[in-house]
């Protein structure tokens, strides 16, 4: 399987991870912020071509938010001073996560336009997407109108559902991937990247 199929079988699985009570749809902000994908586009093309490691970094940061509590933005909250609840407290699990001011960036940029209409959860899904197109991948249509977490994160459940970066037994990264409704042969892609 190349690295491309892999990439959209990971994209395809956490597109459809939604938090309890959410409803996608493909055309959410139509009428609310119709110029969204556009101004995502635009904010993230001259990102990438500073630094080309960026959209591998967006990627795996979608990857690790959607893998823990659905796709909620809830790797984007800092740690509190003094509260080590934030998914980025799972140094071993979160290490090297990168980039995730771009999507702040983003936000802003889209704040501009449609003040209060777009979730985080929803740029992030987005960036990921235009990382993938970017990057000569397949444009995705992706379903929208993620909720941000209003819950707090937790680095204990990013210990829990992320792989560590350490060896670990096939079984134990199948019974992680396969937990979260990952087929094995999806789960056997995403362990061979």
């Amino acid at each position: 399987m190349d690295l491309t199929t892999t990439v959209l079988m990971v994209l395809l699985f956490v597109l459809g991870n939604v938090t309890e009570g959410e409803v996608l749809h493909y055309n959410f902000y139509d009428k609310s912020c119709p110029q969204l994908e556009n101004i995502v586009r635009a904010g993230l093309v001259p990102l990438f071509v500073t630094d080309p490691t960026s959209p591998a970094a967006l990627l795996r940061l979608m990857f690790h938010d959607c893998q823990v509590q659905g796709c909620d933005a809830s790797i984007l909250v800092d740690p509190i001073e003094g509260n080590v609840s934030s998914e980025m407290a799972s140094e071993k699990r979160n290490f090297g996560i990168r980039k995730r001011e771009l999507i702040s960036i983003v936000k802003s940029m889209v704040e501009a336009a449609c003040p209060q209409q777009v979730s985080c959860a929803d740029i992030l899904i987005l960036a990921a997407r235009e990382a993938v197109a970017m990057s000569g991948g397949p444009q995705i249509e992706v379903p929208l109108g993620r909720k941000d977490s209003f819950t707090a994160p937790s680095y204990q459940q990013a210990d829990a559902w992320i792989p560590p970066a350490t060896t670990t037994g096939v079984d134990d990264m199948l019974h992680i991937f396969t937990s979260k409704g990952m087929t094995i042969q999806e789960s056997v892609a995403l362990i061979s990247i």
